[in-house]
């Protein structure tokens, strides 16, 4: 148990769209970011999927370091027959343990927090392997951990037998809400009193995929997530508790049908599938941005696919490794050069114009999701800006910081304020908040462009504060 002053809580509101941020639609949370800190520049890492950005979230690191490339990727020492699909808890934890325990490359908070000897709950009532991925150490560490969709994964093992059951699941998830919040506040907060707290809310992420952002059943799936998190509030009133409010991305319409890019690549010549087993040129990784691993990494197929990609109407911005084919940017400038990450990034393309429900952002997919809901993987600018808000006897008050900042900058924060060493990571202390701090860094933008193919070119937007880098947009033009 920490002392008062030394303990954080991290609220999560998984795919909250800042422009959906309103006194009208959500007073709770807009009350906070008034009286606390704010920031109108934050950035996801990419690809702008949940598991990338949670293991940001918990290492302070890009994919580039902590290795968790997507939500589906390509590594046969997890996966042998499939893509490792890190949301599946029997996948996920089975991967682990084909992996040795060696899921990242760099250092988690559950284990950080441990070396010092300091503790850390997770609730999620996302999907089960984000649940494990915020806190995947638990069982070694002894820690707490619940998911709502997999109770039996829960951490102690008899966890879910003192808690009452748990509603079915439904979208829009406002039982979920609920009840996540119900169990921070009378086990976690009411027994437990972790040094470091994650509630992580599925909405407005579940509704956005099934009916859009901006639906009925949207609006009233974040207007019950603000209600939620006002009772959290209002429990915690003089507890001197810092709390830091996050989305990990935003989330783009879906006007279309699925393109089914493994049909159009085998059309075009290229055995496609799910994993490059025998006879499979391509193993295609992504829902509207991801990425196509190819048999043996072989750079006349690349060159030749990424050729073909820029012919075609629906593609976006392009990656590979060294920017080495024309058309295409480096992975690495998009933090994702790491091993396992795909021999192209792809991206689908995507657009300003407003969905169904008048709200902008559109984008092709490859999704299991229905025309009119949504999907969130890319480079669009609402994909990439990110909801952060900070309150507390840590931060100061009525800021508004326009300073870019990014979920990779939460860990080193948190850190800080708890006290504890951060170790090296990509994200940075969010100095301009604290405080007993009052002048914002200096920043600066810079603009990338690939060489031309086809007349056609990759462009990226990075914003930089010091050596940290944040992706403000990407598109192919």
């Amino acid at each position: 148990m920490a002392d008062g002053n030394k303990r954080v809580l991290v609220v999560a509101f998984d795919a909250l769209r800042p422009d959906m941020v309103s006194p009208q639609l959500m007073p709770n949370l807009t009350a906070f970011a008034d009286q606390g800190a704010c920031f109108t520049h934050n950035r996801s890492t990419f690809p702008t999927e949940t598991r990338v950005n949670q293991t940001a979230l918990v290492t302070g690191c890009y994919p580039s370091r902590h290795g968790i490339v997507g939500n589906r990727f390509w590594e046969p020492a997890a996966s042998p027959d499939k893509l490792f699909n890190t949301g599946d808890e029997d996948q996920l934890s089975e991967g682990i343990r084909r992996l040795e325990g060696r899921l990242t490359d760099v250092p988690v908070l559950g284990e950080i927090l441990a070396d010092h000897g300091k503790s850390l709950a997770v609730i999620s009532s996302g999907t089960p392997g984000g649940t494990r991925m915020l806190h995947h150490k638990a069982e070694e560490l002894e820690g707490f951990r619940l998911s709502l969709r997999r109770p039996d994964a829960s951490v102690p093992a008899d966890l879910p037998q003192s808690l009452d059951p748990i509603p079915p699941h439904s979208v829009p998830s406002l039982e979920w809400l609920t009840y996540a919040t119900d169990t921070y506040l009378n086990v976690v907060e009411g027994v437990r009193k972790p040094d470091v707290a994650i509630l992580w809310y599925c909405e407005p992420d579940n509704s956005y995929h099934k009916m859009g952002p901006g639906a009925p059943e949207n609006l009233a799936a974040i207007r019950h997530a603000d209600a939620e998190f006002g009772r959290v509030l209002a429990e915690l009133e003089g507890k001197d508790i810092n709390i830091i409010t996050l989305s990990d991305h935003g989330q783009l319409g879906i006007p279309d049908e699925a393109i089914d890019l493994p049909a159009r690549l085998s059309a075009a010549g290229y055995s496609a599938g799910e994993a490059l087993t025998e006879g499979i040129d391509v193993a295609v990784a992504l829902s509207s941005a991801g990425g196509l691993y190819v048999r043996n990494s072989n750079s006349d197929m690349i060159s030749r696919i990424v050729e073909w990609l820029l012919e075609q109407p629906w593609c976006g911005p392009l990656f590979t490794r060294g920017g080495a084919v024309p058309g295409t940017l480096d992975l690495a400038d998009v933090g994702m050069d790491h091993r396992r990450a795909p021999d192209i990034g792809l991206v689908l393309r995507s657009s300003d114009t407003p969905n169904s429900h008048g709200i902008n952002g559109t984008t092709v997919h490859n999704s299991i999701y229905p025309p009119g809901g949504g999907i969130h993987g890319g480079l669009h600018a609402k994909e990439l800006h990110s909801w952060l808000a900070v309150g507390g006897n840590a931060f100061r008050n009525a800021y508004v910081s326009d300073t870019p900042t990014g979920i990779i900058d939460v860990l080193p924060t948190m850190l800080h304020v708890l006290g504890v060493k951060t170790p090296s990571v990509d994200g940075r202390v969010l100095v301009e908040a604290l405080a007993d701090f009052n002048d914002a860094p200096e920043h600066k933008s810079e603009l990338l462009i690939s060489e031309k193919s086809g007349g056609r070119q990759t462009q990226i937007e990075i914003s930089k504060v010091g050596e940290t880098r944040y992706l403000d947009w990407g598109r192919l033009s």
